[in-house]
């Protein structure tokens, strides 16, 4: 037994900045990804819930050393004084815990989990800048997080001067020096852009790397995401600790009214079932509880037979979202010069307001100039080109339950166009939108891939390993709560209901490759008939005319019968394998 002086409370931030490998700050590379990401995320999450379409910009600057200095803006609704230095500068401080609906952010870590990384590497506060409409002042703080009390260390506070926030409507920047390693790759920072302007068309993002060069993504979607509602949690997903607690709280409230208040689904008449089947009276104080109480209310709960949670706390990105972002990606990216569009209106800004900065920066993109197509996808739910050389495909399953959480997955599937014949198939992973980068092995999503039996899709693939060719699936959870492998949010658990819903997912995506390129093989086949009939088209020509005698005249009237007559039935091959 340890000495008792040695004992002493450990603070939730104390305890991370010994761990903080948990939150993704385990290597230097992972580390500027995570911080790049946790600040984007939130960006993105403020944005959408203040019904703002989001403009990003993200910079990143080479320091002295290892050290570099990160700085993300957007121009969302800003943060108000009272909550900015918790929202930064403490651990566990935030709106999405306790509310049951889709987000990116859970736990209320992330961002303050940055700046406590950034000081505890490079000795350096954080400096955040924000205003919170077009007539408030611009209010700017220097912090640093203080890990043995888990609270804000306020540095500086002041109004900002800077006369870039005082031309903008709203927003937030953060900016933070850290400790890291840049690479590009498919772990880097240019990757994670690129994959959440995939799973955002909604967003503008600009990302400057080290070197000065600015990455643009343009706005794909004009509409933002169907807003998410908060539900009550569902009395199937309750434990019995949890339950004993929440009774605990409800102190003198009666038991049918605690139901009603606490849970979704619960009627009045669901309530008079669970309690009859419990043998407990409905107006008995929900603080009175004994053990035995609770245990026998809570497997009437679970024996009665209640409507799934509702799914309007769901906002998944679509089957037509999906395949217009893919399409964009892969296809129409080709067709769009993001630097010289954004040069252009760097001069142009220049012009109009020489004090204009880089944050300022805007790309104006409207839908005609992003997609230069209007998209319909046709029968069978899918966008392809014969003469481009592409097919892309997308599915949206119905919602599902785990543990009592509503959740929903989503597989979009392009092939084709530009991707290596001979590659392995590539698996964009994502939970709300987010893209996960890493422990892709240890992933739901990357087990569901594997369960599919690819070569029935007419794709090459070895046992136990993903399939090849020119194919690239993006798979999306969306949930009130992500069932993450870890707090550095990284990977899926493997939920039985989750691994089932991806691999219906991925194999209604295959069988819709699957006709494609047997469609695609039937047209390869009956445009090479076509072409050794044509090739010997003269030749039959001459050869009749001299078996039969005919004259230039006949012999040229019998050629244009034989066209004819190989026209119309192509033609009626053609329309067949449509029809099929």
């Amino acid at each position: 037994m340890a000495a008792s002086k040695h004992i002493r409370e450990i603070s939730i931030s104390e305890f991370f900045a010994k761990n903080r490998h948990l939150l993704g700050f385990d290597n230097p590379l992972k580390a500027l990804l995570t911080a790049v990401r946790e600040a984007v995320d939130n960006s993105l999450d403020a944005c959408e819930e203040a019904a703002i379409m989001p403009d990003i910009t993200v910079e990143v600057r080479a320091e002295k050393g290892s050290h570099f200095v990160v700085s993300i803006t957007d121009n969302g609704p800003g943060v108000s004084k009272a909550h900015l230095g918790n929202i930064f500068g403490k651990l566990l401080y935030g709106s999405k815990f306790h509310r049951l609906r889709q987000s990116r952010g859970q736990q209320g870590i992330g961002i303050s989990a940055v700046v406590m990384y950034g000081q505890m590497t490079t000795g350096k506060p954080a400096v955040v800048i924000t205003k919170t409409g077009p007539k408030a002042p611009a209010h700017e703080i220097t912090l640093q997080l203080d890990t043995k009390k888990n609270k804000p260390k306020i540095l500086k506070d002041k109004e900002s001067k800077d006369p870039i926030w005082a031309n903008r409507q709203s927003g937030t920047q953060i900016t933070l020096h850290l400790e890291g390693a840049y690479k590009e790759g498919r772990h880097g920072i240019l990757s994670y852009i690129s994959q959440t302007a995939l799973s955002n068309p909604h967003a503008n993002l600009l990302y400057v790397d080290p070197k000065g060069k600015k990455h643009a993504f343009p706005r794909v979607m004009m509409t933002l995401p169907k807003e998410p509602s908060e539900i009550k949690r569902h009395p199937h997903g309750v434990e019995l600790g949890l339950l004993m607690q929440l009774l605990h709280d409800a102190k003198k409230a009666p038991l049918s009214q605690f139901l009603k208040k606490e849970f979704s689904r619960i009627s009045d008449a669901a309530a008079k079932e669970i309690l009859k089947g419990a043998k407990l009276p409905m107006t008995r104080p929900s603080q009175n509880m004994t053990r035995p109480d609770v245990e026998k209310l809570y497997d009437s709960i679970q024996a009665t037979k209640l409507m799934p949670p509702p799914t309007n706390c769901l906002s998944p990105m679509g089957e037509d979202n999906l395949m217009k972002a893919l399409y964009w990606f892969f296809v129409e990216s080709q067709r769009w010069d993001a630097e010289e569009q954004l040069s252009l209106v760097d001069s142009q800004a220049a012009q109009e307001d020489g004090k204009k900065g880089q944050s300022e920066i805007q790309f104006e993109a409207t839908e005609n100039s992003v997609l230069s197509r209007t998209l319909e996808a046709d029968e069978d739910g899918a966008i392809a080109s014969r003469e481009d050389g592409y097919f892309v495909t997308a599915v949206t399953r119905s919602p599902f339950v785990y543990r009592g959480n509503p959740f929903q997955v989503e597989v979009g599937l392009f092939y084709g166009k530009g991707l290596k014949q001979d590659g392995l198939m590539q698996v964009y992973r994502y939970a709300n939108r987010v893209p996960l980068q890493y422990q892709a092995s240890g992933c739901a999503m990357t087990k569901a891939a594997l369960s599919v039996p690819w070569k029935s899709y007419n794709l090459n693939q070895s046992k136990g390993a993903l399939p090849t060719g020119p194919v690239v699936v993006m798979m999306h959870v969306a949930s009130v709560w992500v069932p993450y492998t870890s707090e550095s949010k990284e990977a899926i658990a493997h939920y039985p209901e989750i691994l089932k819903e991806f691999r219906l997912a991925l194999m209604e995506c295959g069988r819709k490759l699957q006709r494609h390129l047997k469609h695609q093989k039937r047209q390869a086949e009956e445009a090479k008939k076509r072409g050794y009939i044509e090739k010997y088209l003269n030749p039959i020509g001459e050869a009749l005319q001299a078996i039969l005698k005919l004259s230039e005249k006949d012999k040229k009237k019998t050629v244009e019968n034989l066209t004819y007559l190989l026209d119309k039935n192509y033609g009626q091959k053609k329309s067949e394998q449509k029809n099929d």
